[in-house]
């Protein structure tokens, strides 16, 4: 961040929100705890004859992510059951907003698209009394960054 001084700048981790869009139907997931989506560049190893030092070159990028979430949705779940039933995959993305109104850097607005989940818990139960939560990693397809940061 260019010129970036003022500690009230920087963003608090629970400004922000997440919306699934699953076939169509925008379901806003109030119930995240956290949500991480990375780019990871494929790099690969590039030796050149009379050249001692090593290079690197970028040949594909992959998308992936994790969330974990208080356990209250079967949303996850009926996806997988219903395209183990014979179903097709829907389609997923992920709209994540950013957004700390005490700082001056402005919003970031992310779409995350064509989501595959690797799991999705079907029953937990556990004899302490805590809160049932779930975590799973995911893949996404692409991304749009539609909204950068202003700073």
């Amino acid at each position: 961040m260019a010129g970036f001084s003022k500690p009230g700048d920087v963003l608090a981790s629970n400004s922000g929100t997440v919306v699934a869009t699953v076939a169509g139907k925008n379901h806003k997931l109030g119930y995240l705890e956290e949500l991480t989506a990375k780019l990871e560049p494929n790099v690969e190893k590039v030796q050149i004859l009379g050249r001692r030092m090593a290079g690197h070159k970028v040949t594909s990028v992959e998308g992936t992510g994790s969330m974990k979430m208080f356990l209250v949705s079967s949303m996850w779940a009926q996806i997988i059951s219903d395209w183990k039933d014979g179903g097709a995959w829907p389609d997923i993305s992920f709209t994540v907003t950013i957004e700390d109104k005490g700082s001056n850097v402005g919003k970031q607005v992310v779409q995350l698209m064509g989501i595959t989940f690797e799991e999705a818990d079907l029953a937990t139960l556990s004899s302490d009394d805590g809160v049932l939560e779930a975590e799973t990693d995911f893949y996404f397809d692409d991304h749009k960054i539609i909204t950068p940061f202003a700073a």
